[in-house]
């Protein structure tokens, strides 16, 4: 690339000069001299990055974004640093002063934070959305063994889903920005439950939306980090947390061991050979169908007792139940008989919780 290099009569180089410097190959022949101007030299740039010196005047070379694969990161030429992987994923541009509000549809997601939060007049965020396999500034093998660890701490139910990912860079024209933040901002990501039947989409074993938290990448210590301040909104179907610094951010669930307040038994009573009999809404029941418990946690035991305190029947709650999170009882013993009529005492466990209640068989 040819660069016109000019000098004025009163050392001030007019505008006609910036406008050549950018001008058409087609210009860059020899010019002579016009009006109170004239070029001195022209310096050609066969590459290398070094400064190129032409009369009075240096140039200091020019790198091209179009040249580099994306996500390579910060690259050097001539006294400048180009930043790579601007526009996959792409990036946006905020002042110091000024509220940083960050909301990007495509990769559901929000980031924000107030004025003077990062210490550059200027800079820009990227959310990066494939963190592992297209990484921006965080070493991925980091990722990869923080989940090995919390997943063989908390089960399957911890591994993330792959949108639950989140790599947020922030940055400028020389480095990566990696100090926290002088002011607390917030992060809202975004999970799948398209058939809002409470467990995120494509997840097994069965993740719980109501056990997502948000967690951060610790690097220091190849570890997640749950976030303060998160919490789950099913109805907008996010998570909200706290932000602090940039970094690697994840939505995890974990083994949903609690008993909801909406955990029943029913048909009560249980009459299969009464009038009422069948299977629907307001029915008593089929021998077919036994007793239903729903809302079961997901893992734990269903006891049935007589009233005098006589175990009747154990069952094991499965760890892959699906909503409405249903167990069923076929009324019988553990030997296989069916039950005397009576009233029967149930009782859930999952970890330390514990929830009692009463049903009824009438043969």
């Amino acid at each position: 690339m040819k660069s016109m290099l000019f000098r004025t009569t009163s050392n001030i180089l007019c505008p006609l000069a910036a406008v050549l410097l950018c001008a058409k190959p087609s210009l860059f022949a020899s010019l002579p001299s016009g009006g109170e101007y004239q070029m001195d030299y022209s310096v050609v740039d066969n590459g290398g990055g070094e400064k190129m010196a032409g009369g009075d005047y240096l140039a200091k070379g020019s790198m091209a974004q179009v040249h580099l694969p994306d996500n390579m990161g910060a690259s050097s030429g001539g006294e400048y640093v180009n930043r790579v992987g601007f526009y996959n994923p792409p990036h946006f541009t905020y002042q110091k002063g000024l509220t940083t509000v960050l909301p990007v549809t495509s990769n559901n997601a929000q980031l924000s934070f107030p004025p003077d939060s990062v210490d550059k007049e200027m800079f820009d965020i990227t959310l990066n959305r494939d963190p592992v396999g297209r990484p921006l500034f965080i070493d991925p093998s980091k990722i990869n063994e923080a989940i090995q660890k919390i997943v063989n701490n908390e089960g399957r139910w911890a591994q993330p889903a792959t949108n639950n990912l989140m790599e947020v860079a922030i940055f400028d024209e020389q480095s990566f920005y990696t100090k926290p933040l002088a002011n607390r901002g917030s992060l809202v990501m975004h999970y799948n439950d398209a058939n809002n039947d409470g467990l995120v989409d494509g997840s097994y074993p069965p993740v719980r939306v109501n056990t997502l938290t948000a967690w951060g990448l610790d690097e220091a210590h190849d570890t997640w980090v749950e976030l303060p301040g998160s919490g789950a909104d099913m109805a907008s179907q996010t998570i909200t947390s706290y932000f602090d610094a940039p970094g690697v951010f994840a939505m995890l669930g974990a083994q949903d061991l609690s008993i909801s307040r909406n955990f029943k038994a029913y048909p009560v009573p249980f009459r299969p050979n009464g009038p009422q009999a069948g299977a629907g809404r307001g029915q008593t029941g089929t021998e077919a169908a036994g007793i239903t418990f729903e809302n079961a946690p997901q893992a734990g035991d269903i006891e049935i007792y007589t009233l005098d305190g006589r175990l009747v029947r154990k069952i094991s709650i499965p760890d892959n139940l699906g909503w409405p999170y249903s167990v069923n009882w076929d009324v019988r013993t553990t030997s296989g008989n069916k039950v005397a009529s009576g009233v029967y005492i149930w009782r859930v466990k999952s970890d330390t919780n514990v929830k009692t209640g009463k049903l009824m068989v009438i043969w």
